[in-house]
């Protein structure tokens, strides 16, 4: 049996080390039964990786 997919649709705005904004923007295929915490801490660890040092100043995340 194979599991449900779902939809999702992620924002998370980053502040860079020198004090300037960045925001990622996706969409992606997840597991049907994932949380939207866990779709949120997904996403904002996938920015991070992206920007070593920047902390999340906000991010959201919605099944699409």
């Amino acid at each position: 049996m194979s599991k449900k997919n779902a939809r999702y649709e992620a924002e998370v705005e980053l502040e860079l080390s020198d004090g300037s904004r960045v925001t990622y923007r996706g969409d992606g295929v997840g597991p049907d039964d994932e949380t939207g915490d866990q779709v949120l801490n997904g996403a904002e660890k996938a920015a991070l990786a992206q920007e070593p040092g920047a902390r999340v100043v906000s991010s959201r995340a919605r099944r699409a």
